[in-house]
């Protein structure tokens, strides 16, 4: 119980802290700024999600499975990790200029020094996060992805006693707490007896081809889960991605809580010893996610009304109206991540690709016809409508690829709690 004890109490900070700074970006930003913020943020982080290899679903499959000593993946995925940052800094100083057409001078010039700082120190953060993970340590797992949300707030009222806030701030502020987290990481895993500096040929082809089988998928994943932020960034003003911006961050709430649940639930589906009991444990935490996302999302969308423009300032309050729509997505969200963990756990990575697919030429049909009628309210339509394809094609993909039966998945049985009680003892 310590386990899922622990990510609780985290995610709900972590809950906390992302209002928190949400808040204070809204507040003190304003719609144009706020919206220049999550321009900076997002297409770095699509560069990041389109180049990484899926290389921390490999590092998190291979501790995991126990393939590798710990020294052997932490030297192996950082020397990885080193090569791809320089690879991804080059890439986006050429592709960025494309996607900023219109945009200001300065913006850009925001955008190129945030690649710089935000690329090596998230890779570095993320792969000491999932060293942790990997291996089972969900205490040091849940303290060192505490530590980026709760640093970004500690230099954001850093930089605001100062007077030195500002969208740059802000964006400043996240490499800091992301850099925070990944050094207090390092400093636990060296304690542990995990670093190392000599990296193994072997555990970096094993990594390397792992990854971009799964690679596949987590493109067209990320494009699916971004190109609603993208549409709107290119078509829409800078004042309406601030609204679209806020609408997220309280739509998004539950998705920590969703996340933390597939992260515990990878490595035990995947330390199962056969099909039957990998199937066991998935349907436990199909159901459990998709319980608590439904039950997250109900009471999200009736306080968001109120609670939007009081938290974020009138100028927000149209943001209500875009969370409330997103929310309806996201149990068909909780279940489709559930079942990109069962295909991971079962080496199909290769058919996440396919399904995610689907999804994003449903996501981007459903931009085309509602965004240019509907705006705003359009975008965050067509989310639910890619969540619920995507959810379908998965578990039919999963019902397909290793023949399992689908409808037991989804049916609770008496001894849910108490099963659940033993895997998080394991």
């Amino acid at each position: 119980m310590k386990d899922m004890s622990w990510s609780f109490v985290t995610t709900a900070i972590i809950q906390v802290v992302n209002i928190l700074t949400g808040l204070l970006a809204a507040r003190l930003l304003g719609p144009d700024g706020r919206g220049e913020l999550a321009e900076i943020m997002l297409w770095p982080g699509l560069l990041v999600e389109f180049g990484i290899l899926a290389l921390s679903d490999a590092l998190l499959y291979r501790a995991a499975t126990r393939s590798a000593a710990p020294k052997t993946l932490f030297a192996t995925i950082m020397l990885l990790g080193a090569v791809l940052s320089a690879v991804l800094i080059v890439i986006g100083y050429f592709v960025i200029p494309f996607v900023l057409v219109g945009e200001s001078v300065r913006l850009e010039a925001a955008i190129h020094l945030y690649i710089v700082g935000y690329i090596p120190i998230y890779l570095f953060a993320l792969f000491v996060a999932t060293m942790f993970q990997g291996h089972l340590d969900i205490k040091g797992w849940n303290v060192v992805r505490l530590l980026v949300g709760t640093g970004y707030l500690a230099f954001i009222l850093l930089l605001w006693t100062t007077g030195n806030i500002g969208v740059n701030g802000f964006a400043g502020a996240y490499i800091a707490g992301t850099a925070l987290s990944g050094i207090v990481g390092l400093i636990w895993l060296w304690r542990k007896g995990w670093v190392s500096w000599k990296p193994d040929f072997a555990a970096a082809k094993g990594l390397l081809g792992y990854g971009i089988r799964v690679h596949v998928g987590e493109i067209v994943n990320s494009a699916r889960q971004r190109v609603d932020q993208a549409a709107v960034a290119m078509f829409l003003s800078s004042h309406d991605l601030g609204l679209y911006a806020v609408a997220l961050t309280v739509a998004n709430g539950p998705m920590i809580l969703i996340n933390t649940i597939a992260g515990i639930a990878f490595p035990k589906i995947s330390a199962a010893p056969d099909k039957d009991e990998k199937l066991r444990i998935f349907g436990i935490y199909l159901r459990l996610a998709m319980v608590m996302s439904a039950a997250s999302a109900v009471s999200l969308a009736i306080l968001a009304e109120f609670l939007v423009p009081m938290i974020f300032g009138q100028s927000f309050d149209h943001s209500a109206t875009i969370s409330q729509i997103m929310l309806i997505g996201l149990p068909f969200f909780a279940a489709k991540l559930m079942f990109i963990q069962a295909l991971n756990a079962f080496d199909r990575s290769l058919s996440i690709g396919r399904a995610e697919l689907i999804g994003l030429i449903g996501a981007a049909g459903a931009l085309a016809l509602f965004l240019p009628s509907m705006g705003l309210e359009g975008a965050a339509w067509a989310m639910v409508v890619a969540n619920v394809v995507a959810m379908a094609v998965m578990a039919m993909t999963l019902g397909t690829t290793i023949g399992a039966k689908l409808l037991p998945l989804f049916r609770p049985t008496h001894d849910d709690w108490s099963a659940m009680r033993r895997l998080l003892r394991k």
